[in-house]
């Protein structure tokens, strides 16, 4: 574990902790606080990166953000859906790591403002997901788009939703997802993995605030195992698009990342599976902390190439 990373799991755990809120008021201020967390990490962990076009409209009452860098037709498109436990953060905190994934890999990027608990439980956020995919696909051709390149992506809750999508629109007629990225992936409503324990505390996210964000996402406990937000649950796992599965070392969600890709192969699935070294939850959007940060975006790039 280098300096930086130290310094920062310091500061976080003194200063800045992941906040549990039970009120509307103290959520409002821990989504606030959460906020300033973020830019201050894209101010000192990574690097804005200019684009040529960045459009903000709605999709129905669902706000998204367009990234596009080229003015070429047919182009591949990366839906993202942030993380943050489905109650956190928005476009706007992972607006750098956005601008990143458009212009390194060439294509379009589409950001989702999806709607958060506890104002909306569950299933919200991923009915939102997939009205998103759903207008991205049938008006493909306005957007300067290829439908049958399609590639969600997403860390942490959105790595869920990136997950699932590939579950809902597996057998549609129309709709087919070319590619997901899960970057260190909310996969298993149990929450009893190993690492959940082993990493309980000091490493970013902790044991608690995963225990919140479910609670707060899904108040209802008979949905915590449904397959539609816990999609380790699915019953069928054939035919699902090309998966990299990214995990981090000290992260408590690493043991369910590292299940699900191996469900994912069993199955017969084209899967990439890493474990980033020396790093926590969260990593992706502060690639500055490490080398081994920033080979991740390398190496979504690298996986494109080959499978989309």
């Amino acid at each position: 574990m280098n300096w930086k990373l130290k310094s920062l799991l310091w500061f976080v755990n003194n200063f800045q902790p992941i906040k549990v809120a039970e009120d509307a008021a103290a959520i409002a201020k821990a989504r606030k606080s959460s906020l300033l967390s973020a830019e201050l990490g894209k101010i000192l962990l990574d690097k804005k990166i200019s684009i040529k076009e960045i459009r903000n409209f709605k999709i129905d009452d669902i706000p998204v953000r367009l990234y596009k860098n080229s003015n070429k037709a047919n182009q591949k498109v990366i839906i993202y859906f942030h993380g943050g436990g489905f109650a956190y953060y928005n476009i706007n905190s992972h607006d750098y790591v956005t601008r990143r994934l458009c212009v390194m890999n060439d294509c379009i990027v589409i950001s989702v403002d999806y709607k958060l608990a506890p104002e909306f439980t569950f299933p919200a956020a991923h009915e939102d997901a997939y009205k998103v995919i759903e207008y991205v696909y049938a008006n493909a051709h306005d957007l300067d788009i290829d439908d049958t390149k399609i590639i969600v992506a997403g860390d942490s809750a959105g790595g869920n939703l990136s997950a699932c999508a590939c579950h809902h629109f597996k057998n549609h007629k129309s709709i087919k997802i070319a590619a997901q990225v899960l970057i260190y992936p909310w996969i298993d409503g149990k929450l009893k993995s190993d690492s959940i324990e082993k990493y309980k505390t000091g490493f970013l996210l902790n044991k608690d605030a995963l225990f919140w964000f479910q609670k707060t996402y899904t108040p209802n406990k008979k949905d915590r195992l449904n397959p539609e937000v816990s999609p380790i649950y699915n019953n069928n796992f054939k035919r699902l698009a090309p998966a990299f599965v990214i995990t981090a070392e000290f992260d408590p969600l690493k043991d369910e990342g590292f299940a699900y890709a191996e469900k994912l192969k069993e199955n017969g699935n084209i899967v990439l599976y890493k474990e980033y070294k020396e790093l926590v939850h969260g990593f992706f959007n502060i690639p500055k902390l490490s080398d081994e940060a920033m080979q991740a975006y390398y190496d979504i790039q690298s996986f494109l190439k080959k499978v989309v």
